[in-house]
């Protein structure tokens, strides 16, 4: 009456595997491009955000040099009165 049944689990893989092997291509490339996109997407994230602390150190520069001018211009004028 009871009776178990025995399920062959490598053969029920291998027989799915080899049924829908184009589902498993395309998920296989979906899976690899995705990876890569994010890996590239990562990288260039990091470019600008190395670009952009170097933009802004040259902008405390600027900022700085503007500042020493503007001081000169004006102990300048304060002389030539």
């Amino acid at each position: 009456m009871n009776k178990k049944y025995y399920y062959d689990l490598p053969k029920i893989i291998k027989n799915d595997f080899l049924s829908f092997w184009k589902i498993h291509l395309i998920l296989l490339f979906a899976i690899i491009l995705s990876a890569n996109s994010i890996i590239i997407i990562v990288y260039k994230t990091r470019l600008l955000i190395s670009e952009e602390e170097k933009l802004q150190i040259e902008k405390k520069k600027k900022d700085e040099e503007w500042r020493n001018l503007i001081i000169e211009k004006n102990t300048l004028t304060i002389l030539s009165k």
